[in-house]
Order: structure tokens, then C-alpha cells, then sequence
């Protein structure tokens, strides 16, 4: 098990979410106070572009200008804090998978992830990558929580 001053690379898990943003975060604070690496993975479908391309598709520029949109605008953070990092985008719709093997492939010593906050049926239904990643992976896993909403 990782040693907490032992904890090299983070890597973190980016689907675009206020929660990603919650978890490229905490990441960015944590990296920063143990001079941590961070690698941000999007689990990336170009096909998910399609809607914004104009034919002849070109992927390669639609991957490589989401790859160049991840950086300026998600890896913001990392880069304010002093924290080295880099984006990999892995062509596969699978985020748990994409995770797992990401993970193994980096070495990651932590993987973060945000929680959307879903709960009740809709949660029990549509399941959740922070609730079934931790089954995936070799390394610890942190959740961090959506922000609690007050009633009333």
C-alpha cells in the first residue's frame, strides 16, 4: 500500500463535470503539498464530436483539439499551482475500465475522482464510476463528495 509521503503520481478522472472540476481540485492541492505528478484521463469518444465537425471529419484534429481544450482549460489549476501534469485522452467509452488501466499503466499511487452527488433510484439505475471503481483498482481511491445542498 502507498505510503502518503509516497504518493508520486495522482491521477485524476475528468468526464467534464462539476464534480471532475471538484476532484482536478483537490488533486491540484494535494500534488502541490506532496510535489506530486498529476495525470488527468478523459475517457474520450470522438464521435461524441460529431456534432460539432463539419465534413470531411477530421478525428485527429478532433482529438488533438480536445486534448489542447483539457489542457488550457482543465489543467489550469495544476499549472497555477506548480504542479506538473499532462492529459491523456484514451478512445474508449468505458470510464472504469479506462481508469483501471490507466491507472496500472502510470503507476498511480492515488486515483480521484468527484461524486455527482447521485442518489436514490436514479443512482441505483445509472450506477457510478466512484462507486464501482474502487473494485478496479491496485491503488487508493478518493471520492470527493458533491457539495451538500441545503433544504428548507
Amino acid at each position: 500500500m502507498t505510503e502518503p509521503g509516497g504518493v508520486k503520481v495522482i491521477l485524476v478522472g475528468d468526464d467534464g463535470s462539476a464534480g471532475a472540476e471538484r476532484a482536478i481540485a483537490f488533486a491540484a492541492a494535494l500534488a502541490s503539498q506532496l510535489d506530486a505528478e498529476v495525470v488527468l484521463v478523459k475517457a474520450y469518444s470522438p464521435l461524441d464530436e460529431l456534432g460539432r465537425a463539419e465534413p470531411p471529419v477530421d478525428f485527429k484534429a478532433l482529438r488533438d483539439r480536445e486534448s489542447e481544450r483539457l489542457d488550457a482549460e482543465r489543467c489550469k489549476q495544476f499549472n497555477d499551482a506548480g504542479v506538473r501534469s499532462r492529459v491523456l485522452l484514451i478512445e474508449n467509452p468505458d470510464a472504469i475500465g479506462v481508469l483501471a488501466r490507466t491507472a496500472d499503466d502510470v503507476e498511480a499511487d492515488l486515483v480521484v475522482v468527484g461524486s455527482h452527488g447521485q442518489s436514490g433510484w436514479r443512482g441505483r439505475i445509472l450506477g457510478s464510476v466512484a462507486t464501482k471503481l474502487p473494485h478496479e483498482l491496485r491503488c487508493p481511491i478518493t471520492i470527493v463528495p458533491a457539495p451538500r445542498t441545503r433544504s428548507g
